[in-house]
This record gives structure tokens, C-alpha cells and sequence, in this order.
């Protein structure tokens, strides 16, 4: 399966976001770009643009590895769950070089996705990541997204992956309420977002789940969502991290008045990720949910609870950690380089929501047989 020439341009726009989303986090820690870092990013922009599916699927596993050697001594089980990750994706781009795209092809493919979406039960990575390694944990979810581009494109139209939808629909959506719970009894705002990001891994791979049965532009469209949401919302724990240190949530506290702008950062990605009018979240929520009624009632039903569990714990958050008593701060807002990235997702998710045609009609072809 290959794309059309047509669909190229949405193909060079996925690999620059996806670099870009990735040495984003360097910045808000302050340092230019390590060579790890452009490691990281170029790898799944390559993965992108490849019209090779095992070239595609190397370049992603040995991505993977990068990052599995950054935090090999500060994250163990995160490091482990990557090298582990890259290793299935390489048996899958083997598997591909030996026979095709095959049903094993399939399987595979998802089984590295389900470790690095944090699939619930394979979760302990991802987890392992966000207290050790936030940083590379948001790199490594911004980087998934290259991977859904290439499972769509190249083993998602194999005859098992008809059959296997509702299964991965089910797991998808089990997850998501299972963290979507959670994060109501969370206690900093690392928790929250930690919550939020397996949470919002297993909508994407319900979605994954979902295009088995023909829904590609809705996986695409709820994993370029997600992606951008989640790279916003990323940016902002990590930006008011840096300046204030761990953020509880056991109590209101007014720090609206130091950070103005990261506190509004704040609130439109959280909002966006939980499906905000006027946003792409919306418009991804309303695909995910159409895609995910026609394979199980149940899912449905579980993602939208989901959902509305997510939505409450966020405003939750934004009441604590940015309402209440007025604290004083001499650490500096949003800086100009953070505040450019922010604005720019920020377009990006309304522009995506009210123009969400655009989008249909660049990625149509992605999926063509060819």
C-alpha cells in the first residue's frame, strides 16, 4: 500500500510536525536541541515519507532505540518497554522484507503500538517514562504518530485486520476509562498528565483498532489530534514545572496572575484533548465515536465516559493549580520561543477544527492501494 503523489504534501506536513513536536520539549528545558534530540526527530520524519514499509518500520524501531539509550539510567522500565518496542517493530519490518505485509505483519505492528500507546496491562512503561522521563515520554508520544502513518499505510489492509478490530477497539477503549478514572484521583498535575497521555493512547489505539474496518481518516485524524493536544498540554505542565517545581492539586493555588499565558496554554490544550467545540479534538471525537458505533456499542460508550472523566479531572486542575489564592513568582511566563511553539498548535487545532475538510481531502490517498 502506498500513497498517490497527490497525498504528498500531507505526507512532508506529518514528518516536519513530527520533527518539530519532538525537539520541542528540548526547549522548555532551557538547551538547544541535543544530537539525541534530532536523532529522535528526523528518524519518524524519514519513517513518514518512506515509500518503503520496511525502511519505514526501521528507521521508527531504530527511533525507538534512541530513545530507549537517552534514558537507559534514569528509567529502566520506560527504556526497557522502547527496546522492547523497537525490537518487535524490527521483527515486523523483517517480516515484511521476507513475505510482505502479511497477518503477522499486522500483529506485530500492533503489539509495538500497544506497548508504546500503553495499552492497559502493558502500561508500566509509559508510566515509567512520565515520572522518570517527561521529556522523552513527550517525545516519544509525539513520535506515534509517525508510527500510525505507516501501520495505516502499509499493514493495515491485510485480511486480519478486519477480524481484530473489535478486539483492539475493546482493549483501546478499556483503557482509556481505566486511566480516564484515574486521573479524578490524581495528586499533582504530573499525575494528571500522565493520566491524560495513556488515557488518550488508548483512544488512538482504539482508533488504529477502528481503521481494520475501513475507518483510516478517522485513525489519522484522532491520532494527529491527539498528538498536537497532547503536545500542548506537555509543554505547559513542563513549562510551570520548570519555574515552581512539582504542582499539587491538593489545593487552589492562584498562580493566574504570574503565568497569564500559561495558564490559558493550559486550559485550551486540556480542552482541546477532551474535545472542545471549535478545536480538531471536536471534530476528532466525533470521528472516533462514529468509527467506534459501527465495532462495538460498548467501546462507544466507554470512550465517551472517558472522555467526560477527563474533561472533570482537567478542570479540576485548572481550578487548583491556577485559581485561588494570588502567589507571586519571579520566574518569567511563557517565554518567546514557548509561546511561538504554543501558538502555533494552537492554530493548528483551530484551524484543523473548522476546516477539518482540508485534512480529509490531503490524507484521502494515503490509503490507496497501490
Amino acid at each position: 500500500m502506498s500513497a498517490r503523489l497527490d497525498s504528498l504534501p500531507m505526507l512532508v506536513f506529518l514528518a516536519v510536525l513530527v520533527a518539530t513536536l519532538v525537539i520541542v520539549p528540548d526547549f522548555v528545558e532551557r538547551q538547544r536541541p541535543r544530537g539525541t534530540t534530532l536523532l529522535n526527530a528526523v528518524l519518524p520524519a524519514l519513517a513518514v515519507l518512506s515509500p518503503s514499509p520496511v525502511l519505514a518500520y526501521v528507521l521508527v524501531a531504530l527511533g525507538c532505540a534512541a530513545m530507549a539509550a537517552q534514558i537507559r539510567h534514569t528509567a529502566r522500565v520506560g527504556a526497557g518497554m522502547l527496546m522492547l518496542a523497537a525490537g518487535v517493530t524490527l521483527l515486523c519490518a523483517a517480516v515484511i522484507a521476507g513475505v510482505g505485509a502479511t497477518d503477522s505483519a499486522l500483529l506485530l505492528s500492533l503489539a509495538a503500538l500497544a506497548l508504546r500507546t500503553g495499552v492497559v496491562g502493558l502500561h508500566a512503561g509509559v508510566s515509567s517514562l512520565c515520572r522518570a522521563a517527561p521529556v522523552v515520554q513527550a517525545q516519544q508520544f509525539s513520535s506515534l504518530l509517525a508510527f500510525a502513518v505507516i501501520h495505516l499505510r502499509f499493514v493495515d489492509h491485510v485480511p486480519a485486520a478486519a477480524a481484530v478490530a473489535v478486539p483492539v477497539v475493546l482493549a483501546g477503549a478499556a483503557t482509556a476509562l481505566v486511566f480516564a478514572l484515574l486521573s479524578l484521583v490524581q495528586r499533582d498535575l504530573a499525575g494528571l498528565l500522565r493520566a491524560s497521555l495513556l488515557m488518550h493512547g488508548g483512544m488512538m489505539f482504539a482508533a488504529i483498532g477502528a481503521a481494520g474496518r475501513g475507518h483510516h481518516i478517522a485513525a489519522l485524524f484522532v491520532a494527529l489530534t491527539m498528538t498536537l493536544a497532547l503536545a500542548g498540554l506537555s509543554l505547559t505542565v513542563l513549562a510551570l514545572e520548570a519555574r515552581v517545581g512539582k504542582v499539587g492539586l491538593q489545593q487552589s493555588c492562584g498562580r493566574a496572575r504570574a503565568f497569564p499565558r500559561l495558564a490559558a496554554a493550559f486550559g485550551f490544550f486540556g480542552a482541546a484533548g477532551v474535545g472542545m467545540p471549535g478545536t480538531a479534538g471536536f471534530i476528532a471525537d466525533d470521528l472516533i465515536l462514529h468509527a467506534l458505533w459501527s465495532e462495538s456499542v460498548v467501546a462507544t460508550i466507554a470512550v465517551t465516559v472517558s472522555s467526560a472523566l477527563l474533561a472533570v479531572a482537567t478542570l479540576r486542575a485548572i481550578t487548583r493549580a491556577f485559581m485561588g489564592p494570588v502567589v507571586t513568582s519571579v520566574a518569567p511566563d511563557l517565554t518567546p520561543v514557548e509561546r511561538g511553539v504554543a501558538l502555533l498548535l494552537i492554530l493548528l487545532l483551530l484551524g484543523i477544527g473548522l476546516l477539518p475538510q482540508l485534512v480529509v481531502a490531503a490524507s484521502a490517498g494515503l490509503f490507496a492501494v497501490g
